[in-house]
């Protein structure tokens, strides 16, 4: 069972109603915080948000979710698996805080496998020349007499972050 609301509070919600009415009329694609930050700081009325939210609910003057324009977050197709080793390398960086020293950023290749580190880098930088290093030092680990004696060449995969690129 509900408590009736009393009259001065319907009185004051119809003022608030036709204020809502009128901007929605204008602007019918704005939800609930707009039009309360509308009349708060345009009309400088004193309005609390959840007053304008319950009153746009009850007279069904809310904006539904526009659920074409949400991102979509899967994948179009799963990681692949290794079955082999030297099947699929893997290549990443991360950065470490040293003391006084300062930033200092790892390069790795990982064979995805074994997922043993077989090439690295250290560095204060993060260019294009330091993954490079890392992978040269992994095909020369892994591939000392040449990358074409065995069958098969390991495909390299990454997170396609932007650090390679620079």
């Amino acid at each position: 069972m509900t408590r009736a609301k009393a009259q001065s509070r319907l009185d004051s919600d119809r003022s608030f109603l036709a204020r809502i009415q009128a901007i929605k009329s204008d602007h019918p694609l704005w939800g609930y915080r707009r039009v309360w930050a509308y009349i708060r700081y345009r009309d400088a009325i004193p309005v609390g948000k959840n007053r304008v939210f319950r009153i746009m609910k009850e007279q069904h003057l809310l904006v539904g979710k526009n659920k074409a324009i949400k991102a979509k977050r899967y994948t179009t197709r799963p990681k692949p698996r290794a079955k082999v080793p030297n099947q699929y390398w893997g290549t990443d960086m991360t950065k470490v805080k040293v003391g006084s020293w300062g930033w200092v950023y790892v390069h790795i290749v990982l064979d995805w496998y074994t997922k043993e580190i077989i090439g690295y880098r250290t560095s204060l930088t993060s260019k294009s020349f330091d993954w490079l290093e890392a992978l040269n030092q992994a095909v020369n680990t892994r591939f000392p007499n040449g990358i074409f004696e065995k069958l098969g060449k390991p495909k390299l995969i990454s997170d396609n972050g932007c650090q390679p690129t620079i």
